[in-house]
């Protein structure tokens, strides 16, 4: 008997060669919309952290900038803290034409250095500091007021009155207290527990390159706070990090000359001649990614006030900008 074997057959070339074809089309299909959607993630990522970076610098600025004066005396005053003298609740540095960021410094109600406690007036009243006194009883919570007196020597109490503390040191009293001596006295009684602040001199800026401010640089500019009252580290040269990767601040002045309390005139100042009479201020910040975009696309910081364009680079950019009023003008 004889048996059949079935013909075995197996790919021919041009069969191998179309599913090669085949197979590199559909990998390099894949390939490319993995590369897409890994693009498209690490620009909104980038994007979403600037945008992020700019919001929380903008409430902060726009939230000092609306605070500003609370607290001061009534003006005309000047108040030396940090080596500076400063006559108005927000003081403008320029950025010099169109090569650099603006600056802002601002005055006003800012640490609470404790409460009233006690009594040490030669009459005591339970549970009250005499109008009539010059020495108050406060909390002893730090030693902020006994470091760096002559950048912390500007107190305000409960935020209704102003008043300017004398020389350092001082002596305990009560239980948990120091005394510290006023150079005017009280306006009226205050209860115990009152909060006492400290009126500070703060600046806002761009700065990239100072080492102490830890990952700014010039290609990470970063949003930074100098304390000229020196509370953080006590050396009146404080410098904090707000938020990183902003690139741009810039700042113009509605300002009221007259004292009628409106603004002169629609068109802000770059640089006021007169910064207590600023009543309103517009804020811009531009802020910029971290990484450059992967596929080498370029953009271009934008014209805003007096700064000019940058030149093209890789980075993307997000830009805010608000107006903020003064609560406490001083015109």
């Amino acid at each position: 008997m004889r048996f059949a074997i079935p013909q075995q057959r197996g790919f021919t070339l041009v069969e191998l060669l179309v599913a090669m074809a085949i197979a590199s089309v559909l990998g390099m299909a894949g390939v490319s919309l993995f590369s897409t959607s890994n693009w498209a993630y690490k620009v909104n990522e980038d994007v979403t952290e600037a945008q992020q970076n700019g919001r929380v610098s903008m409430e902060r600025l726009a939230k000092d900038i609306r605070a500003a004066g609370f607290g001061l005396p009534d003006p005309p005053f000047s108040l030396s803290i940090g080596g500076t003298n400063w006559t108005s609740p927000i003081t403008v540095t320029t950025s010099g034409g169109s090569t650099n960021s603006d600056s802002i410094t601002i005055l006003g109600i800012g640490y609470e250095v404790g409460k009233l406690v006690g009594q040490v007036a030669t009459t005591p009243v339970s549970g009250e500091n005499l109008s009539s006194a010059t020495d108050i009883c406060v909390e002893d919570k730090d030693a902020r007021f006994t470091t760096q007196f002559s950048n912390r020597k500007y107190i305000n109490i409960g935020g209704a009155v102003y008043r300017e503390l004398t020389a350092a040191p001082w002596t305990v009293c009560g239980v948990s207290g120091k005394k510290l001596t006023l150079a005017t006295p009280l306006d009226r009684n205050y209860p115990n527990d009152t909060p006492v602040f400290i009126i500070q001199a703060v600046q806002y800026t761009v700065n990239n390159s100072a080492p102490f401010l830890g990952g700014c640089s010039a290609s990470n500019p970063c949003l930074a706070s100098l304390d000229f009252t020196g509370l953080r580290g006590g050396n009146g040269n404080d410098r904090q990090v707000l938020a990183e990767n902003i690139e741009d601040i810039q700042f113009a002045y509605g300002v009221d000359t007259d004292g009628n309390g409106k603004l002169d005139s629609t068109t802000l100042s770059y640089d006021p001649a007169d910064d207590s009479t600023i009543l309103a201020v517009r804020a811009w910040v531009v802020a910029k990614t971290r990484n450059k975009d992967m596929r080498g696309a370029t953009f271009t910081r934008p014209l805003i006030e007096d700064h000019s364009a940058s030149t093209p680079d890789n980075y993307r950019r997000r830009t805010l900008t608000k107006i903020i009023k003064l609560r406490n003008p001083r015109t």
